[in-house]
Formats: structure tokens, C-alpha cells, sequence
């Protein structure tokens, strides 16, 4: 029974307390807003540093089988990998990345030819050098952070039997 009566008592004090004023919610509201607004942007950023990091690393691994492909051919005797330039290596053939082969040369990040972003453009040129030639094999695409375009390179020096 007193313990009845206790509960009573302190509901009587409760409901004689008074509640938030409506410039105590709005603030607490407009807090948990630039909350929930700085971590919102703190993801979305990180979201992208992450795909501009895949993108890169998917640029960087079409140069390497380029540059794979160019030894293989010059290793086999193809005096058309010596040639200046620009072409790249579409399924494992040479194409020049003018006239009606270009397309080939804006490939995806499996090798095929591009049908969705990222798109990579991919370029082989080839300069003489110190007895051998030295290739660039760039690979340039549309930023994912809309800074225009994104661009890796590598240098391959090949000397030429």
C-alpha cells in the first residue's frame, strides 16, 4: 500500500513539471542537423577519395597489360610496336587511336571496349632513345570528382633487336 501511494506521489510531481519551450526543441533540432549534415558530407567525400583511388588503380592496371602486351610483340619480332605512335592494344592486336579503330582505344576497366564510366583512353607512343625506344602509355578518363579529367602515365624503355 505505501508503496502505492509513493508511485502516486511521484507522479503528482511529474506531471507538475513543466516541458521543453518550443525554442529548446528547434535548437536541439538545428544541433543534430549540423550533425547529421557534417557527417553526411564526411561520407560522401570519403566515398569519392575511395572510387578516385579504384579509378586510379584501374587506369594503372590497363597501362600494365599495354605495357605487357608491347613486350610480347616486340619479343615476337612485330616491327609495328617501334612505330611513334599513338595506338594502343585492343584484344591483343595494335589499333592507332585515329580513324575508324579509335573507339577501341577507349576501353573499360576489363580491357572491352568501353560501354559505361569510367571510360579510358588509352595511349602508346614511342620516342627512340639511347639506342632503344622509350613508351609512354597514358591512360585518361572523366574524374569522378568532376575536376575534369583523370590521367595516369607510365615509361617503358624497350630496346629493339
Amino acid at each position: 500500500m505505501t508503496q502505492l501511494v509513493n508511485t502516486i506521489k511521484r507522479l503528482r510531481l511529474s506531471t507538475n513539471q513543466r516541458g521543453d519551450t518550443i525554442v529548446e526543441v528547434l535548437v536541439c533540432i538545428a544541433i543534430i542537423s549540423l550533425v547529421l549534415a557534417g557527417a553526411f558530407v564526411t561520407t560522401r567525400d570519403s566515398q569519392l577519395g575511395v572510387q578516385d583511388s579504384q579509378e586510379h588503380g584501374e587506369a594503372l592496371k590497363l597501362i600494365e597489360s599495354q605495357i605487357e602486351q608491347l613486350r610480347y610483340d616486340a619479343a615476337n619480332g612485330d616491327a609495328n610496336v617501334f612505330s611513334s605512335g599513338p595506338y594502343c592494344y585492343y584484344q591483343g592486336s595494335l589499333v592507332s587511336t585515329s580513324g575508324p579503330t579509335a573507339a577501341d582505344c577507349v576501353q573499360d576497366s576489363s580491357g572491352n571496349k568501353a560501354t559505361a564510366q569510367p571510360e579510358f583512353n588509352l595511349s602508346v607512343t614511342g620516342t627512340p632513345s639511347d639506342g632503344g625506344y622509350l613508351f609512354t602509355i597514358t591512360s585518361t578518363w572523366a574524374d569522378i570528382n568532376g575536376n575534369g579529367n583523370g590521367q595516369e602515365s607510365m615509361l617503358y624503355r624497350l630496346y629493339q633487336d
